[in-house]
């Protein structure tokens, strides 16, 4: 194994020197910074980081506690997010996933005491409220896609009611005035807040109660989620006979897609169709292409490490801060 040591020798500086190029120190002459950087390429040296953690108070590391994120392709965009950040702040992001069938989150959280990570952000895999011990409180710490039942956490969260909002807003400048919202699980933070949104924009075009329909596609049995999004949509379809439907998420909007179809009638001819989420490559593989609101994951994850490292700096631990992210609409044919 290469040494430091051995790339002063060769580039005829002090061990010193060597230390304080490795480690992106100022005050380094650039010619010597240029002799040891020939020399590490030379040798193959690799900085032993243990080492150096050992020696520094400051280990550059920020612990990510989550439930099901890194699972899950649209909120994997969280965790891209906040290591994107990281590398840019030249931070190191470590993970640890809950064990969904032990779920323990302060035992990660010591596990990342142990690391002696700067600070901890926890993500949830979608928009809800979690409770957290006062170990949570030991550190610089942020949620991500989730709210503490205490409110005493920075949390950042994407705008969901602006989201409810501004879409159907969207769906009544193009002139539909028979809109059917298929709603997730009505317990669902999310779906509270989009539905409160998408009442508002009704309120302000002056819609009545008979020009809207709202149903929900989930339901829980013994704390699971099932789907009901077909026999939902068809019942809706049949019976209310909307011109346009708002999807809860752009999963059920396939389904919603089909039911359309069998029906005799056209995504964006016959009735318009519009959704949340903006999830992988399900909004372009349909056909005509869905409209959807893009969740913010990524900018989400990014935040979270801004607003961590900023926790740091003014030694505040706890924040009862919310943030709310905007979504975008991702505009295309299917109304």
């Amino acid at each position: 194994m290469v040494t430091i040591k051995q790339v002063a020798e060769i580039a005829g500086v002090s061990f010193k020197t060597v230390s304080r190029v490795v480690n992106k120190e100022p005050g380094v002459k650039p010619q010597n910074v240029a002799k040891v950087e020939k020399a590490i390429k030379k040798l193959g040296y690799r900085p032993n980081r243990a080492a150096s953690l050992v020696r520094k108070k400051q280990t550059n590391i920020i612990g990510f506690i989550s439930d099901e994120i890194s699972t899950t392709p649209a909120s994997v965009a969280i965790l891209k997010g906040a290591q994107d950040m990281a590398w840019e702040k030249g931070k190191t992001l470590m993970v640890f996933n809950l064990d969904p069938k032990k779920p323990n989150k302060d035992k990660l959280y010591e596990e990342c005491l142990q690391h002696r990570a700067e600070g901890i952000i926890y993500g949830a895999m979608y928009h809800q409220a979690v409770t957290f011990s006062d170990i949570f409180k030991s550190l610089p710490t942020v949620l991500v896609n989730c709210i503490s039942t205490a409110d005493d956490f920075l949390s950042i969260v994407p705008d969901d009611e602006q989201a409810g909002y501004y879409v159907t807003k969207q769906l009544l400048y193009k002139g539909y005035r028979r809109i059917a919202f298929l709603n997730l699980n009505p317990n669902i933070i999310a779906a509270q807040q989009r539905q409160r949104g998408f009442l508002k924009a009704l309120t302000e075009f002056g819609l009545n109660n008979s020009d809207y329909h709202i149903a929900t596609i989930e339901k829980v049995v013994d704390d699971k989620t099932i789907n009901i999004t077909r026999e939902v949509a068809e019942d809706v379809l049949k019976t209310f006979k909307p011109d346009a439907v708002l999807c809860g998420k752009d999963l059920a909007a396939i389904n919603l897609y089909f039911a359309i179809e069998r029906l005799g009638f056209k995504v964006g001819k016959d009735i318009g169709v519009a959704s949340f989420d903006n999830w992988h490559d399900i909004p372009e593989i349909l056909d005509p292409q869905l409209s959807t609101m893009a969740l913010p994951y990524y900018e989400m994850g990014r935040l979270a490490v801004s607003q961590l490292l900023t926790m740091k700096q003014t030694s505040s631990f706890t924040t009862q801060t919310l943030h709310k992210v905007s979504c975008l609409l991702c505009d295309r044919k299917s109304f």
